[in-house]
């Protein structure tokens, strides 16, 4: 069965370091992400039995599977959502954090079972997918899929993006 296309939510994982993966975001991404991981955050947690501020959101979508999998992979996207707030503050010359990075720290006492990092999800079309290369894959859905929005403010594009 064939997975159905919901760009509604995505995990970009576009460099192995954390800082850099929030850098490499474009600046649509770096605001958006920020609410999108908590959410998915909040998600794989209500699914846990935790009550969080946010309600739950596509419950099945594969990114929140991928949360929910391991509290190492929920440790490893609060990371990369504060990296991303970091980055907000820095493009967008913000004294203050997102909103949502409020909830954030709300639901950073929770836990759950951890097993490890677990192999990250592609959540984008087949065309893209590199096996077992999530950033290789991401990265080719942001030159492919992103390239008609994505500017990067205070940055240069990264030097994979400009690849073709």
């Amino acid at each position: 069965m064939a997975l159905i296309r919901d760009d509604s939510m995505n995990i970009f994982i576009l460099d192995q370091d954390i800082e850099k993966c929030a850098q490499y975001h474009c600046d649509q991404h770096v605001v958006k992400m920020i609410l999108e991981s908590v959410q998915l955050l909040c998600t794989a947690l209500n699914k846990k039995g935790f009550t969080t501020p946010y309600k739950s959101t596509h419950i099945n979508h594969p990114c929140v599977l991928w949360v929910e999998q391991s509290y190492d992979n929920f440790l490893w996207l609060k990371a990369l959502t504060l990296a991303l707030n970091k980055e907000y503050k820095y493009r967008y010359n913000k004294s203050i954090d997102h909103k949502s990075i409020a909830v954030l720290a709300k639901i950073s006492t929770y836990s759950y079972d951890a097993i490890g990092l677990t192999p990250f999800v592609q959540a984008m079309p087949d065309d893209y997918k590199v096996k077992s290369d999530a950033i290789e894959a991401y990265r080719n859905f942001y030159r492919g899929d992103k390239a008609a929005f994505a500017k990067w403010t205070k940055r240069a594009p990264p030097s994979w993006f400009l690849v073709t």
